[in-house]
């Protein structure tokens, strides 16, 4: 049950996901050139506003975490994986965002790298068995 699971998850994130993200993208780009043509936009004139582009990042790893979880009903490898993908992102967009200093926050990331050591995916797929 694993191995087809996570190649149906990973193509429907590459059919649905790119598409999703090329639209966010353009979608940023509009605003950029909507704000540098004159029209002000409130959350630009925001100091940190690109921190908040950061924790969107996040939503990634937190919606294949979602899928993978509620596709198992449990907390594998895979899904503590993506969850602690997140915490970090969270972390850096969190640290940008409060203007928190990285000299007192950076051991986190420490911890993160120690996790992910922990919960490392125990599948690697080198093909796609299901197409």
């Amino acid at each position: 049950m694993s191995i087809p699971f996570q190649t149906t998850v990973q193509r429907e994130w590459r059919n649905r996901g790119g598409g999703l993200m090329g639209l966010a993208v353009i979608a940023i780009g509009v605003l950029f050139l909507l704000h540098n043509l004159g029209l002000r936009l409130a959350f630009l004139e925001y100091r940190n506003w690109w921190a908040i582009l950061i924790l969107l990042c996040a939503i990634v790893p937190l919606s294949l975490a979602y899928r993978h979880y509620r596709v198992l009903r449990q907390v594998d490898a895979n899904v503590a994986y993506y969850l602690t993908s997140a915490a970090a992102i969270i972390t850096i967009g969190f640290i940008f965002l409060l203007h928190l200093r990285w000299d007192r926050w950076w051991p986190l990331f420490v911890i993160y790298g120690g996790l992910w050591m922990l919960v490392r995916r125990t599948y690697h797929p080198r093909h796609d068995p299901v197409e």
